[in-house]
């Protein structure tokens, strides 16, 4: 990563380097944190009560939605949008390149609503750049850098127990807090482990605070903005993405009567 985001003086000059032994445990500890995310994201909905069984246009849209996110991600944005927020003091730090990203996966999870939408949607496009991309990160040990950009949001949803972006609901709440957890812990683990031990190219503790800092601020707000005209996006595309489950099935219960 470059550090020319910030100057010199903010981020240090003494890099980030652990010995092997130790990058090899904070690898396997980062591959079980997913693996428990991910399982905890599977088995925990059913014991709080709220598992929602996933449609085959819930795949659908995970997929369609993945693409979207991998056209703009590698292809609009990188091409066009990132070289215009680059003439912006501190417009990349603040990753302002994301808007039209967080825009997309905050309609993906308003339209899907279950847990385990984010990880998919974020991973399927994570692997898509890998395949059409190749590079330096192209392999699948660096896995655990797409699956964390979604893990923590959707384990949010399930602390939400599924409730988020609904009547009663505050989406500015819900998507500042999903944009903030889709950043920075990724970044930081990218940046602090993942980087420097699977390719060698080190950064400094500074750089690595300020980017999740900035990113934090950055992906944090844009999703919050943009949640509420998300919402309206998602009831255009399937009109039943924004009522509550349990409120239908009461409608239709008392309509019965």
């Amino acid at each position: 990563m470059k550090q020319s985001l910030f100057p010199d003086s903010w981020v240090g000059t003494t890099p980030i380097h652990f010995p092997f032994a130790v990058n090899v445990v904070a690898y396997i500890i980062i591959w079980a944190v997913c693996l428990s995310g991910l399982y905890l994201i599977w088995k925990r909905p059913k014991q709080l009560g709220f598992l929602q069984r996933w449609s085959t246009q819930d795949v659908l849209m995970v997929a369609i939605m993945a693409v979207m996110l991998e056209v703009y991600d590698n292809m609009i944005g990188d091409q066009f949008i990132t070289p215009i927020v680059q003439l912006i003091p501190f417009g990349h730090a603040f990753a302002l390149n994301d808007i039209p990203y967080m825009f997309l996966l905050m309609v993906g999870v308003a339209i899907i609503r279950k847990p385990g939408a984010a990880t998919a949607m974020v991973f399927l496009n994570f692997l898509l750049m890998q395949l059409l991309y190749g590079g330096s990160e192209a392999s699948a040990l660096f896995w655990p850098y797409g699956i964390l950009q979604g893990l923590f949001v959707d384990l949010y949803i399930v602390f939400r127990k599924g409730r988020i972006f609904q009547s009663g609901s505050n989406p500015f709440k819900d998507g500042l807090i999903m944009g903030a957890l889709r950043a920075v812990p990724a970044v930081i683990i990218q940046n602090v482990f993942l980087v420097p031990f699977l390719i060698g190219t080190a950064t400094t503790f500074g750089y690595v605070f300020l980017m999740s800092l900035f990113n934090l601020i950055g992906n944090g707000f844009e999703a919050a903005i943009l949640s509420a005209l998300a919402i309206r996006v998602a009831n255009s595309v399937n009109p039943s993405s924004g009522v509550d489950p349990k409120i239908k099935l009461t409608e239709k219960k008392g309509s019965a009567l």
